[in-house]
């Protein structure tokens, strides 16, 4: 397993959209090497508070994968009150950020884990701008989703209008944020049911017939 994140500014134990808040682990540029996995996993996030981040990292502990943050190049302010506007203005005027950095080696991911945190019942556009800025066409995609109250709402019409091009699977894993934290058993039986499993060399397998 990798860490294929660029820095993201974004900082350390922000107050997040609702519940806990967890401490930030920042990567450099470099890939980091941190155990054995599949080559063709990538575990996409975008993570404001921790709360996605959080879920991806329990991911790539069940599947493998390499971990890519999906960052604005200009980072978000720490203040909450102050990022909800700056969200619901991007979200208004379809703003595309520019990206802290971009995903090398793209064509060599054949599955895609894609996360997010519910944004004024969409999606933050950061995501958007990585979903169009990649083509996805052929790749199966898995979408997972860290929400208050909102549930998933409008993200994942959104998601599919950025790239209509992949394989979207409608086995979409959502939790509460404040219950990110402890979802291991959650987001275990999840990966199965999309057919991930060990083998005894503890290389990951996935099942990837269409849904």
């Amino acid at each position: 397993m990798r860490t294929v994140s660029g820095k993201s500014g974004l900082g350390r134990g922000r107050k997040q959209f609702c519940g806990k808040t967890f401490s930030r682990q920042e990567t450099g540029t470099e890939a980091e090497e941190t155990g054995n996995g599949t080559g063709n996993i990538l575990i996409a996030y975008f993570s404001w508070s921790g709360n996605t981040e959080a879920v991806a990292g329990m991911i790539q502990e069940e599947v493998g994968g390499d971990l890519f943050e999906i960052a604005p190049a200009e980072p978000y302010t720490e203040d909450y009150d102050t990022l909800l506007e700056i969200a619901q203005t991007e979200q208004q005027e379809e703003a595309r950020p520019e990206l802290a950095a971009q995903v090398e080696n793209w064509d060599s991911y054949d599955i895609i884990f894609v996360g997010y945190p519910n944004w004024w019942y969409g999606v933050p556009m950061a995501l958007l701008s990585f979903l169009e800025q990649n083509d996805l066409s052929g790749k199966q995609v898995y979408l997972f989703c860290s929400h208050g109250t909102g549930g998933l709402a409008n993200s994942v019409e959104l998601i599919t209008e950025a790239a209509p091009a992949a394989e979207i699977s409608d086995n979409i894993f959502d939790c509460y944020e404040e219950e990110a934290a402890s979802s291991e058993e959650e987001i275990r039986s999840w990966v199965g049911e999309l057919g991930f499993g060990g083998d005894e060399s503890g290389t990951n397998t996935a099942d990837q017939q269409a849904e």
